[in-house]
């Protein structure tokens, strides 16, 4: 069933009864109407990112616009009792795209663009529409992937202002290819595993294309950084990033 986000006021002053109609914006009309061709009595989902979901059926479908009618509203699917904040050293435009879409689909809960000392100049400027492209392709993996909140995008930061902001309490993680001796595996291993009903939250850094460099890391562990070796093999980036948000997922969830 397709599943799409709305403004959370369009279903704000829904009562909890049902027979409520609702005009879909412009867009979305657009998209149900003209690209998926849903017609009259087939059902989606519309999300309000409180975690709830409501059922709705179409009712009307004309170039005037989208009318549908609200069947239900229940609880969606709850988030992971993990909760993975992925401080992403700042990518190439398609590749970090790939790690938001991606780190959406696997259950990162929110995105940290950083700056670090191998950042590739100019990066860090990015406008209103790439942010806005960020955030949409963020909306569109967790409609896909059936979440019913979504990921926080956070501003783009130097890592010293990342660091400073790593909450009390998290397991903070830091793949790096020059370390050979503590594996991702041993350090989530011996970390409480928080069942669901005692969330954790794991605050992970990943350097740029070009890597971390060795004063990052030293200063990393000073503010209680646990440095790790996803294995013998260099990965790119991107691949570090979601080989090691999978392994967390894999071990708390």
């Amino acid at each position: 069933m397709h599943r799409f986000f709305v403004p959370a006021e369009l279903l704000a002053n829904l009562a909890a009864a049902n027979n409520s109609l609702i005009t879909l914006p412009d867009k979305l009309a657009h998209q149900v109407r003209d690209v998926l061709r849903l017609g009259s009595g087939e059902q989606l989902v519309l999300l309000d990112n409180s975690g709830d979901e409501v059922l709705a059926s179409v009712v009307k479908s004309n170039r005037a616009g989208v009318e549908v009618q609200v069947l239900e509203r229940r609880a969606g699917k709850s988030e992971s009792p993990v909760r993975i904040i992925l401080c992403q050293g700042l990518l190439k435009s398609a590749r970090f795209e790939w790690v938001l879409e991606k780190g959406t689909e696997l259950g990162v809960a929110a995105f940290a663009p950083i700056l670090c000392r191998r950042s590739m100049a100019g990066l860090e400027d990015t406008g209103p529409s790439r942010l806005q492209r960020w955030q949409r392709i963020i909306q569109e993996a967790a409609e896909q992937c059936g979440r019913s909140r979504l990921p926080e995008l956070w501003p783009i930061r130097p890592l010293m202002h990342a660091l400073n902001d790593i909450p009390p309490s998290a397991l903070a993680l830091m793949p790096w290819e020059e370390e050979h001796g503590q594996t991702l595996h041993a350090t989530l291993a011996s970390a409480p595993n928080p069942g669901n009903s005692q969330p954790i939250t794991v605050v992970l850094f990943i350097g740029p294309e070009g890597g971390l460099m060795a004063g990052e890391v030293t200063l990393a562990q000073r503010y209680g950084v646990q440095v790790v070796t996803l294995g013998q093999r260099i990965l790119r980036a991107e691949t570090a990033a979601l080989t090691a948000v999978a392994n967390i997922m894999y071990e708390f969830e």
